[in-house]
């Protein structure tokens, strides 16, 4: 039997999405909030960690305490951890000098204490259901990782490239199963982790945001942040949250910004006045965009099932939203008796985080230009005898597999209180007494929702037999690169069944597939850093874990060698002169006439082959000069035509052989003078 469904016009809660209240630091209530179920949480460092000795114990019974009962309401928290929170304190553990508002960063003492905290809140939080994702926080004001308006010595505010190393290496290793989330876009490049703007929207940070752009990671990570109501141009923001949602205009000027960056939450904007009709209006508008909305468009399923006979169940699903779901929860079918409680479940083999929104937002039509894809889920399940004949409701929801609860709900006219979406009549030994699925709910108003703080493993059944992901991709290795292109390989994912495929990602977003263990990736920039990542699918459409994180550097696509560099050598009467329009200011001249010679010492040539020289000269004869090239001992002669002043540069060029590593090339002459020379390039053909 074919389904249609038609998308609810409601605004509603939905787990690691939409507008996002803040609790400052020693606040631990959680008040309701009409669509908020995420919330951030600054947490004082020396609440969690006084003494280098303290346990990992200590952070999860402050955990206990400050989050009790969360799980109940379906809500989670996105801990930042502070140490400086201007206009609240200090909060500096023992044994850390500070004092000195600029050198208290820089010292070794407290990267090694934030390298071991990491270590110890990963243990804590990494598998802790109540925790969506984490941000970095730790270093700097409000834990943003700047210093302002304080500047270190290098003239910079921001984290130095020593501690994003430290604590991007801690973090990475601490948190393999939450999102991690740091402040700048330009900071911790070679890391896998998502971006909160802390000055959404403002025009006076617009490079936070094309930085976020441009790094386009949203894919895979999480793009979160806050409205910045304090400080710079507020005339597209009204001055407040009531300011920007109570006008169309400054309401459209944010969300174009979400759709942009494909924003999955955003705070201070949720302090908003719900009792207003006009702000209200535009609080709902944005939250149906801000963050994953998932739309069921069609649904078929076998209507009637003998006992012990299979059902296919297939459904159509399009993201509306601006994001992804960023973890891999399962989607359930069930079977409902009349009086609404489960006689049946089992979960679908796909993976709801490539369920991706549009692409390409166009701030005109109020729509993406590539539509968000139509994704087809389809599975067979085996319906036991057990369950008995009769007229059963065929429900779909998303579980948190914290309890396996329904906790994502799909933005449908169809809903059940509770968190299932209704589909059809399904009878089992006879046929459907009916297609009545009425009365529904309302989405918005339902607050029985929650999730278990624990978890054994899933009590129903599974579509297509396979539920295993395969294992985490080890030890990914760049085995070759050039000035365009990077060859990877891995070692082999293991699967119950077998693995399929492997996804590649760099800098966050998926570049290809393979069926092997090695991949390389081309079109490349020079002389750029990238990060790649591989998980491994099979056949069911499981996917593993992320893989370790590796970042690799393409080469220059040429490297330049002064004629006047201090490692060349120079021999006879050929010397160093001045050359305003050289490179570096200087030439080598006298060479030739016999005993004149200049022998560049290469050292850093990466790997043998064919490459081209291309050498700067300036002859300012009125004929040609020529010069004998020696390349490790392999002798050509070449041609250098007038430049028509001895301070105007002309090239000439020829092919060489270059080894790996060290390579000596001599210019002499042995008749007659050869040109004046101001450098060459060593160029890859």
């Amino acid at each position: 039997m074919i389904i249609q469904l038609l998308e609810s016009q409601e605004a509603f809660k939905n787990p690691i999405m939409g507008f996002r209240p803040s609790r400052d630091v020693n606040v631990t209530s959680f008040p309701n909030h009409e669509y908020g179920a995420i919330y951030k949480h600054y947490i004082k460092y020396t609440d969690l960690e006084v003494n280098a000795t303290d346990t990992v114990q200590k952070i999860k019974d402050w955990s206990n305490k400050a989050w009790t009962g969360i799980e109940k309401k379906n809500s989670k928290v996105v801990p930042r951890v502070v140490i400086v929170q201007p206009g609240s304190g200090e909060y500096w553990p023992n044994g850390v000098p500070h004092g000195d508002p600029v050198n208290q960063w820089l010292t070794d003492t407290l990267k090694s204490r934030l390298v071991a905290f990491l270590a110890k809140i990963g243990q804590a939080w990494d598998n802790d259901p109540r925790v969506a994702f984490v941000e970095l926080g730790l270093y700097g004001k409000w834990g943003e990782h700047h210093i302002y308006p304080e500047q270190f010595p290098d003239g910079t505010n921001r984290i130095p490239l020593s501690f994003q190393t430290a604590l991007g290496n801690a973090a990475a290793a601490a948190f393999k199963n939450k999102n991690v989330l740091i402040r700048y876009p330009e900071t911790f490049t070679n890391y896998h982790f998502g971006i909160y703007w802390d000055s959404f929207a403002l025009p006076n940070d617009a490079a936070g945001g094309n930085g976020e752009i441009a790094r386009d990671t949203w894919r895979t990570l999480i793009n979160s942040g806050e409205v910045a109501y304090n400080w710079g141009d507020q005339s597209n923001l009204g001055g407040s949250p009531d300011g920007t949602l109570r006008s169309t205009s400054n309401t459209n000027y944010v969300i174009d910004w979400i759709m942009n960056t494909h924003t999955s939450s955003l705070g201070w904007i949720s302090d908003y006045t719900a009792s207003n009709s006009a702000v209200a209006a535009g609080a709902t508008t944005m939250q149906k965009v801000l963050g994953y909305r998932f739309v069921l468009s069609q649904a078929t399923f076998t209507e009637n099932v003998a006992p012990g006979g299979t059902m296919n169940v297939s459904f159509q699903v399009t993201n509306k939203g601006s994001s992804p779901f960023y973890y891999g929860w399962p989607v359930e079918a069930s079977l409902l008796k009349s009086d609404g409680t489960v006689a049946w479940k089992g979960v679908f083999q796909d993976d709801i985080r490539t369920w991706l929104p549009g692409t390409g937002w166009n701030k005109t039509t109020r729509a993406y230009n590539q539509a968000a894809a139509v994704n087809t889920v389809n599975a067979v399940f085996t319906i036991p005898r057990s369950v008995p004949n009769g007229t059963y409701t065929l429900t779909l929801t998303i579980l948190d597999p914290s309890g396996w609860k329904p906790s994502v709900r799909f933005a449908n006219t169809n809903y059940y209180t509770g968190g299932r979406t209704p589909i059809g009549k399904v009878g089992i030994g006879m046929a459907p007494s009916d297609q009545n699925l009425g009365p529904f709910a309302s989405l918005k108003s339902d607050t029985t929702l929650g999730y278990s703080l624990t978890s054994a493993a899933y009590d129903g059944s599974v579509g297509n037999t396979d539920v295993q992901a395969p294992t985490a991709v080890t030890s990914l290795t760049s085995t070759e690169k050039t000035a365009s292109s990077i060859s990877l390989s891995w070692t082999a994912s293991t699967d119950n069944i077998g693995v399929t495929s492997y996804m590649i990602y760099r800098n966050g977003a998926s570049v290809g597939t393979s069926t092997g263990t090695s991949y390389t990736d081309t079109e490349l920039l020079e002389s750029t850093a990238y990060s790649y990542m591989v998980r491994a699918a099979d056949a069911a459409g499981n996917v593993s874990g992320n893989g370790n994180v590796l970042s690799v550097t393409t080469n220059a696509n040429s490297i330049s060698y002064e004629a006047e560099a201090a490692s060349n050598t120079l021999a006879g009467g050929a010397m160093v002169v001045s050359c305003n329009s050289c490179s570096g200011g200087a030439k080598v001249g006298y060479i030739g006439n016999n005993s004149g010679a200049l022998q560049f010492n290469l050292t850093n040539i990466l790997t043998a082959g064919t490459y081209t020289l291309l050498i700067s000269y300036v002859n300012g004869d009125t004929s040609a000069r020529t010069a004998r090239i020696s390349v490790n001992g392999a002798i050509t002669d070449v041609i250098f035509p007038p430049t028509g002043s001895w301070n105007t540069l002309g090239t000439s060029q020829t092919t060489v052989q270059l080894w790996a590593g060290t390579n000596m090339i001599l210019l002499s002459s042995q008749s007659e003078w050869a040109p004046d020379i101001d450098r060459i390039q060593i160029t890859a053909r």
